[in-house]
């Protein structure tokens, strides 16, 4: 089931708080980083290094916890901000539609919804776009790796 339907179905179905919207947004992004992490551990299980530590006598859960998991975790330094400005995006839909946030909390989706009311300001739209334009490219820079000799 695609992520936005969910998250519309979940967040339309009560109102919610920021706090809410949040254990929602969550509840619906874990697995994507939980199936890399698997992977990761998958492959980082027959590492040599693993053997090694294995061979000198450590109790498997020190293994997996002191050598593996550090291993593992690696990816999700890439996948962090791509996965946060995947959560800001739909954050920014459920406000625009009307159903994330109360409208007393302020949220760049809901900046996008009154612009709407008078479509020839095009200023209206600009400033919340481009930021969250600008705030997703910025966090899709940080993602990705630098180019070498920099």
């Amino acid at each position: 089931m695609p992520q936005l339907v969910l998250v519309v179905v979940l967040a339309g179905s009560v109102a919610l708080s920021p706090a809410g919207l949040l254990g929602v947004l969550v509840l619906t992004a874990w697995a994507v980083p939980a199936r890399l992490v698997r992977a990761e551990m998958l492959r980082v299980g027959i590492q040599p290094f693993v053997a090694a530590a294995r061979a000198l006598g450590l109790p498997p859960g020190r293994v997996w916890w002191r050598h593996a998991l550090l291993a593992a975790c690696r990816p999700l330094r890439a996948a962090f901000p791509l996965s946060i400005a995947s959560l800001l995006g739909l954050e920014s839909t459920l406000s625009f539609l009307g159903i994330g946030l109360p409208p007393e909390v302020p949220s760049w989706g809901q900046l996008l919804n009154t612009a709407r009311l008078e479509p020839t300001a095009w200023w209206l739209v600009a400033g919340p776009g481009g930021l969250l334009l600008l705030t997703m490219l910025a966090l899709q820079a940080l993602s990705s790796p630098s180019a070498p000799g920099k």
